[in-house]
């Protein structure tokens, strides 16, 4: 019967050890590649929201100014004072 020499035992186990340790890294890099997936989803979560708040913020500001607008007539405003300079 055929018998393995050390030397190619040893190769056969050197490459069975690498392989398992490159499985095991692509696992820890998937795990990583997951969480940082989750965190950008939750920053682009919040870019929308901020967004949204944003565009509401100026439909408010609009609103505002054009119910100024009607109430005094064009002009700037000092908001320290409160005063309304004609334009």
């Amino acid at each position: 019967m055929a018998k393995l020499t050390q030397e190619e035992i040893d190769q056969i186990k050197n490459l069975q050890q690498f392989y398992n340790q490159t499985v095991l890294e692509l696992g820890k890099n998937e795990a990583q590649y997951i969480s940082l997936n989750k965190q950008m989803n939750k920053v682009i979560d919040e870019k929308e929201k901020l967004i949204k708040d944003l565009e509401t913020l100026e439909n408010k500001e609009t609103q505002l100014s054009q119910e100024l607008q009607t109430k005094y007539g064009q002009g700037n405003i000092n908001i320290e004072t409160g005063e309304i300079i004609p334009v």
